[in-house]
């Protein structure tokens, strides 16, 4: 029984972790083909970026030559919350097609051929996707650990449940919304794209703290007032999946018609839904997710097969990859898509001239370890916007602190593409100015320079790992004994009576 139990948990929780490290993988590989353009050699990774980075491109270098030409490899795993490429093989979550269509009143062929994977294992496994692979159910199983720690240690929690269900309301309000505006309103809406999608833009640019605030929010009242709440009465994609599992081939039920004990709960207990397979009520609501199969004394509940294998149950993950270009920036400014992620870019229109700049402290190295932590590169380009071109001539530079000249150089040309490129020291962190003399004119850019960006917090650096010991310690405690039972159902009671 135990091992039964222990497999069956390892299993769920093995998926939700690998779909978790899909995304982070998928993340981390836009920067790899960045690397790969611009150095193509882990020695010079590991020269731009030390040992660890580039010891990491080499092994994914060399993982991904088994399946062929690396780079062209890479391609085939993409992924953020919305889309996926999976050993190339595209999947999409059914709301993103849908609002697409709607949005768009067309339905390519490509996101058309892209929801087999997801429609034939809903059709399947039924809900699996909610118990296996949702990213935002990792989070709230998380929550219901740290929630029995809290109880077991004698803080009393509510648990605020609801018989209404309004997915299907939820799903028709958002597809309303992503008609008149975007599909991006799903960010918004599903916890599970917000912590994927916040995960991806987070390892990428540096940010979707946006994204995982919403998805947090949602573990705070799962943890605090209402278990299981979002997935069972709010989620849209829990609603359509709902659907398409009442065709399901493997659904949860009783091997026979026995009764059970009427004193006896723990299905129900074990349910994070607080459902009731012992009675047959659990359907279509049920997940699949086999808590109540491991928790029944006499075996009375199962499914019809197992579960299906990794790569089938990995290509329902829905999630996209995203790129976007700077206009004016060289390849530099490819905030997602450059390995040497820039301090800021800084842009202004004075009179006929647009100017802009990209900095980088010290083009991307470790300024801890540099001989000169407090140099900067900076990118720069003109624009005139009367006639409506790139300024590639000659051009005079100052960089100026109040009324302090900090630096000056000239170009008789640009010196990449349409840009100009310098590096320079800066006596301290900032604000500067960028004065252009160009055309008889002088064009003014103010930026932001913070060369202490690099310094290391140890605060941060203590705090993350204390708080983290807390949490394991949390969590080991509320699963360390069996919960607190609860008080039997009304028609329980009534069987009791009777």
């Amino acid at each position: 029984m135990k091992i039964r139990m222990l497999s069956t948990r390892l299993l769920r929780r093995g998926l939700q972790v690998a779909v978790v490290a899909f995304v982070i993988y998928a993340a981390l590989g836009a920067s790899w083909r960045n690397y790969k353009v611009a150095h193509n050699h882990r020695r010079l990774v590991s020269l731009m970026q030390g040992e660890v980075w580039g010891t990491l491109y080499g092994v994914n270098e060399d993982a991904l030559a088994v399946l062929g030409e690396p780079y062209e490899a890479s391609l085939k795993f993409l992924g953020m919350p919305w889309a996926a490429r999976v050993f190339g093989i595209n999947t999409a979550d059914p709301i993103l097609v849908i609002s697409h269509a709607l949005r768009n009143r067309s339905l390519p062929m490509t996101l058309l051929v892209s929801l087999i994977a997801p429609v034939l294992l809903a059709l399947f496994m039924g809900k699996v996707f909610c118990s296996h692979l949702c990213p935002a159910r990792l989070l709230f199983d998380i929550a219901q650990g740290l929630r029995s720690g809290l109880q077991r240690l004698g803080i009393e929690l509510p648990a605020w449940r609801s018989e209404i269900r309004l997915g299907g309301y939820v799903l028709l309000g958002g597809l309303l919304a992503s008609m008149a505006s975007s599909t991006a309103v799903w960010l918004f809406i599903l916890p599970y794209v917000s912590f994927s999608g916040g995960l991806f833009l987070l390892i990428t640019s540096g940010t979707g703290m946006a994204l995982l605030t919403v998805a947090l929010g949602w573990f705070a009242v799962d943890l605090g007032l209402a278990p299981g709440y979002f997935c069972h009465n709010l989620c849209p994609t829990g609603f359509l999946l709902e659907q398409l599992g009442r065709f399901s081939v493997v659904k949860l039920r009783k091997k026979n018609a026995e009764v059970c004990p009427p004193s006896c709960n723990l299905c129900q207990r074990a349910c994070p839904y607080d459902l009731r397979p012992s009675e047959g009520l659990h359907l279509p609501a049920c997940n699949n997710c086999g808590a109540c199969v491991t928790a029944c004394p006499s075996n009375r509940l199962g499914r019809q097969v197992a579960l299906p294998v990794l790569s089938l149950v990995l290509l329902a993950l829905p999630i996209t990859a995203v790129a976007h270009h700077n206009k004016g920036m060289p390849h530099y400014g490819y905030y997602e898509n450059y390995a040497q992620t820039p301090t800021e870019e800084f842009a202004a229109v004075d009179g006929k001239w647009e100017i802009g700049a990209t900095i980088f402290n010290f083009q991307g190295l470790d300024r801890r370890a540099a001989d000169t932590p407090n140099d900067v590169k900076i990118y720069l380009y003109l624009y005139d916007t009367e006639a409506d071109v790139s300024y590639q001539g000659p051009l005079n530079i100052e960089i100026r602190q109040r009324s302090e000249l900090i630096a000056r150089f000239e170009r008789h040309q640009v010196d990449e593409e349409a840009v100009y490129s310098t590096r320079e020291t800066l006596p301290r962190s900032g604000d500067y100015e960028l004065v252009a003399e160009v055309a008889g004119d002088r064009v003014t850019l103010p930026f932001h320079v913070d060369l202490a960006a690099d310094a290391i917090n140890w605060w941060v650096v203590g705090g993350i790992p204390t708080v983290g010991v807390w949490v394991i310690a949390l969590l080991l405690y509320g699963r360390s004994r069996p919960r607190r039972r609860r008080k039997p159902t009304k028609r329980v009671a009534a069987k009791m009576k009777g």
